[in-house]
């Protein structure tokens, strides 16, 4: 069998994919972007108030699609990043459908931040995401690998229930 020769990238596209390589970055783009979830939230919330839940939504997922068209630029034209291809067709239907999540996602935002709180929905959210992703690990589901919803993952989906019910309560 023969090993697979893989080059390392040179020049802006190996630094750049270099310094996103580096774990400690990783987690800290992580941070970050929970962060700015958290910030979205409010901002949607207030949007909502100004220009009412339609125009909020139409707005943000605006912005997000000019947003998304310049990282695709970005990618293809300075990290040299291939464009889709062929095999694109081959997607299950599954991999289609995050567009319609993430507005879904917005949308309840907009209807439930100004009732709820930006830190009540936001901690029922979270821990609704990190209970489904250890279920669709558990199963292997969308054509992901198998890891097991141990004991350890189920004590700590029930602490994240009940951390859930102190941020509502208090």
């Amino acid at each position: 069998m023969e090993e697979e020769v893989v080059e390392k990238p040179t020049g802006i596209k190996g630094k750049i994919k270099g310094f996103f390589g580096i774990r400690l970055f990783s987690g800290i783009l992580m941070i970050l972007a929970g962060v700015a979830i958290a910030f979205q939230a409010g901002c949607n919330a207030t949007l909502n108030k100004y220009g009412g839940r339609s125009f909020s939504s139409v707005c943000t997922f605006s912005i997000a699609a000019v947003c998304s068209c310049l990282f695709f630029i970005f990618d293809i034209l300075v990290l040299k990043t291939p464009p889709p291809s062929g095999k694109l067709r081959d997607a299950p239907w599954y991999a289609w459908i995050g567009g319609i999540l993430g507005a879904f996602y917005v949308i309840i935002n907009i209807l439930t931040v100004p009732r709820l709180g930006t830190a009540t929905v936001l901690s029922i959210f979270v821990c609704a995401q990190i209970i489904t992703a250890c279920i669709i690990d558990h199963f292997g589901l969308l054509g992901l690998a198998k890891r097991k919803y141990s004991i350890w993952r189920i004590l700590a989906s029930l602490g994240l229930i009940g951390c859930v019910v102190v941020v509502a309560k208090f």
